[in-house]
């Protein structure tokens, strides 16, 4: 996974173990792709400043990550949810589809609109 993706998702789980000058720098950073510069402008801080501060959040994030895991479970949960989806498109497009039951019909239909909702709950 890209680093800024990374830190991007593991700042989304975690942001409150961070300062807030620490959430502020690597939000700015990382999601709302400044430069080191712009962000020391923007929080008023020097651009060796903002890399400490980047430094410090970063190392943070991992460690966090490292004892708990959230990130990772919820990376391995999306996967699996895309796997159940997929199997489901291929049970939809056999042709033994049409010979299912309607009350099997409903049940890959609930299936797929609980997917949906998790999907959404991520957004």
């Amino acid at each position: 996974m890209e680093k800024n993706v990374e830190i991007s998702l593991l700042l989304s789980f975690y942001k409150n173990m961070l300062t807030e000058r620490q959430a502020d720098t690597v939000e700015l950073y990382y999601n709302e792709d400044l430069s080191l510069a712009e962000v020391g402008t923007e929080l008023g801080i020097s651009r060796q400043g903002v890399r400490d501060n980047l430094k410090r959040a970063e190392a943070i994030l991992y460690d966090v990550e490292s004892k708990l895991g959230l990130a990772a479970r919820f990376l391995e949960i999306k996967s699996k949810l895309s796997e159940i989806d997929i199997i489901i498109e291929e049970i939809e497009s056999s042709p033994d589809a049409k010979l299912l039951p309607d009350s099997i019909k409903l049940q890959i239909n609930r299936i797929l609109t609980i997917i949906a909702g998790i999907n959404e709950i991520e957004d």
